[in-house]
């Protein structure tokens, strides 16, 4: 294989641990942040989700580095692959969980957040507020596990190739 080749592996594989690393944790954050005794979960909340775009945007390049791989391999890593056609569906899958279900649920919970987090919210209203973060947290949880699960499935035909 061409030095190239093997930089644009190694560039592929930085993205990945940095960009799915990074957000493996996501759900723990959110459950963690939701239980600090005095406040400040809207803040960490926020933060993670600065961070979690970083890291997004590593997941998209991992897409990018992962297509020049094969490109530069010079036909012995080919499109038509069942292990690549495969990793390829489960990262679609991966970022259809992310964007369809995981931010959408976050968004709501972080909103849920800075109405409980406002100085002054009515008891009533709190009350149906902390319900609905708690099935949001679950949601969201219920999300990063399928996300995470996907991951390790992705990992797996690229280590092993089934299929090759």
């Amino acid at each position: 294989m061409s030095v190239g080749f093997k930089v644009v592996v190694v560039l592929h594989i930085l993205c990945v641990m940095g960009g799915f690393g990074a957000v493996a944790y996501n759900a723990l954050y959110m459950s963690l942040a939701q239980r600090r005794p005095g406040g400040g979960t809207g803040a960490i909340i926020e933060v993670n989700a600065q961070v979690s775009g970083f890291a997004e945007m590593l997941i998209y390049a991992a897409l990018l580095f992962g297509v020049g791989a094969v490109t530069l391999s010079h036909s012995s890593i080919k499109f038509s692959d069942a292990w690549v056609s495969a990793a390829f569906a489960v990262y679609l899958v991966d970022v259809g969980i992310l964007h369809g279900w995981i931010k959408r649920h976050q968004r709501q919970y972080a909103a849920v957040v800075r109405r409980l987090e406002t100085p002054g919210a009515e008891a009533a209203a709190m009350s149906a507020d902390v319900a609905k973060m708690k099935s949001l947290e679950k949601r969201v949880g219920f999300g990063w596990g399928a996300f995470n699960l996907l991951v390790v499935a992705a990992v797996y035909l690229m280590v092993f190739k089934p299929g090759r």
